[in-house]
């Protein structure tokens, strides 16, 4: 995988991530369902994407099934964590991890891997925060955060099957895509450029407080 010095992000491997939980609080909540869609040589590679279900210890709540459709009856022949992302952690070993909003990612993914023997990436591309850095690099004002369908919506691309875990992740690769086609014409052209986007976007709130 390259990664360093002046190679472009198009020599990279990536892969863009997304998970589907019972809530967002990860000492409580569990994952129910992945996905990961490989992104190489500037190219979606969906076709060989991973996707599965995850057996939760306890029944997803009704909060949950309104937003992903998924009910306790649909993953009981799943396998539990962290056997049944045995797949994702295949494609993240030799690839540099894409979410967008990836705290949530970080945080709901790293204790199976790790688990797994698959240790997840410290440094991961956000495309939310790509879209931030996009727009502060064309002197516009700061978006603060916005959601993948805003984002997609913004740079003219479909959002497919939201709040699903396949559709995200090829959502988030697609946006990707584009975000780091737009970087690279302002100069942010490596894949460390693009693991490091928050560092510029913090740096501009620093000098930039809230009025």
């Amino acid at each position: 995988m390259t990664s360093r010095g002046s190679a472009s992000w198009r020599a990279a491997r990536f892969a863009a991530v997304d998970v589907e939980t019972t809530g967002l609080d990860p000492r409580r909540d569990e994952i129910i369902s992945f996905a990961a869609v490989p992104v190489e040589r500037g190219r979606v590679a969906s076709g060989r994407g991973v996707s599965g279900l995850v057996r939760p210890r306890v029944s997803p709540p009704a909060e949950s099934i309104e937003i992903h459709g998924l009910r306790a009856l649909d993953l009981q022949a799943a396998r539990p964590a962290p056997e049944a992302l045995a797949p994702l952690a295949a494609v993240l070993r030799a690839a540099i991890p894409v979410a967008h909003a990836a705290w949530v990612e970080r945080a709901f993914l790293a204790p199976p891997l790790a688990r797994l023997g698959a240790p997840l990436s410290r440094k991961i591309v956000d495309t939310a925060v790509l879209w931030r850095l996009l727009c502060l690099d064309r002197g516009e004002q700061d978006p603060g955060w916005c959601s993948l369908g805003a984002v997609a919506g913004a740079l003219g691309l479909p959002s497919h099957r939201p709040h699903e875990a396949e559709g995200d992740a090829l959502t988030t690769a697609q946006v990707f895509l584009a975000l780091a086609t737009h970087l690279e014409r302002h100069g942010r052209s490596t894949p460390a450029a693009l693991t490091a986007a928050h560092r510029r976007v913090r740096g501009w709130e620093l000098w930039h407080p809230p009025a």
